[in-house]
């Protein structure tokens, strides 16, 4: 009998130790790319990061988004994609807890064409904000 009473709380320890994000997906509105998920539960979630990289397995640091708590929808708007010339992005989903461990990332990846007129633009106007 024992041994059901612990492993119940060990069942019970890890369905609740981490988060439940699902629809990691990448979107091009033709000047930005727009990441989207949904969390279903968070417990214990401090904040999510936001990788970017020219490959799935390439992804380096580009931003944070704070956790709003369980059964929430995020966005996240990529305004430098046109700064780069790949045509391929990847992009991952870090979930950061509070005590500080991180998830492996979620991995989604899109074709983004900008011209290199936009390219050029979008740079000068970034000169001016």
């Amino acid at each position: 009998m024992p041994k059901i009473f612990i492993l119940s709380l060990i069942t019970f320890s890890l369905l609740f130790a981490g988060a439940r994000v699902e629809n990691f997906n990448a979107d091009s509105d033709g000047d930005n790319i727009i990441l989207t998920w949904n969390s279903f539960e968070e417990p214990n979630v401090k904040h999510y990061e936001i990788l970017r990289g020219p490959s799935k397995d390439l992804l380096n640091y580009l931003n944070v988004v704070s956790a709003k708590g369980d059964n929430s929808s995020y966005s996240f708007v990529d305004e430098t994609a046109y700064k780069t010339s790949e045509t391929v992005y990847a992009y991952g989903l870090v979930i950061v807890y509070n005590d500080g461990s991180k998830s492996e990332p979620m991995r989604t990846a899109l074709r983004h064409g900008v011209s290199n007129v936009k390219r050029t633009w979008g740079s000068i106007k970034a000169l001016f904000r």
